[in-house]
């Protein structure tokens, strides 16, 4: 045999296994790191979960205590002081709704969309309701006349408007916790 192709074939005999030694070390550092980097992924998922937990979880007490406060017999009890006319005490409640509402834009954040837009529903609702019965009254109704109407046409309706929201919040909440 020729001594140049025995020196080529001797040179190839080391070259192909330091390739494939090669590239399976390739192989299986590439996959140390990619697991390693996956773990640190995960850590950085659960402390930002830990931190996130606690912030969601006062998003939905927040929400809640919103819909407890603009329910209407919470807006009743809170401006009703007997000395305002339906139109005053309207324009109270719809401002309060309003104020309440604006104070909270930024819980969104930390709730799910569908629960959000359940929100901006019902406080549309609870606007509605008040504004609908208050535009019914006589021009020289009282806020007490208002108030009870509010409340009768909750009876007819058999609904509290903040009360289905206030009830998905909960399912909601304990879906996650």
């Amino acid at each position: 045999m020729d001594p140049v192709l025995s020196a080529v074939l001797e040179i190839v005999k080391f070259i192909i296994p330091a390739l494939v030694v090669l590239a399976i070390t390739y192989v299986i550092i590439n996959k140390v790191m990619e697991d390693h980097a996956n773990r640190l992924e995960l850590e950085i998922r659960k402390k930002n979960a830990s931190m996130l937990t606690p912030l969601k979880l006062q998003a939905y007490e927040r929400m809640i205590l919103f819909l407890e406060r603009i329910s209407p017999q919470s807006l009743i009890n809170n401006y009703n002081d007997g000395t305002n006319s339906a139109k005053g005490l309207r324009h109270l409640m719809e401002a309060s709704v309003y104020q309440e509402y604006s104070h909270n834009l930024s819980q969104q954040i930390y709730i799910s969309n569908q629960a959000w837009n359940i929100i901006k529903v019902v406080k549309e609702e609870v606007i509605q309701l008040i504004h609908v019965t208050s535009e019914r009254m006589p021009q020289d109704a009282s806020g007490i006349e208002l108030s009870k109407a509010i409340i009768d046409r909750m009876i007819q309706d058999n609904s509290i408007p903040t009360q289905k929201a206030i009830d998905f919040l909960k399912a909601e909440i304990n879906l996650y916790f």
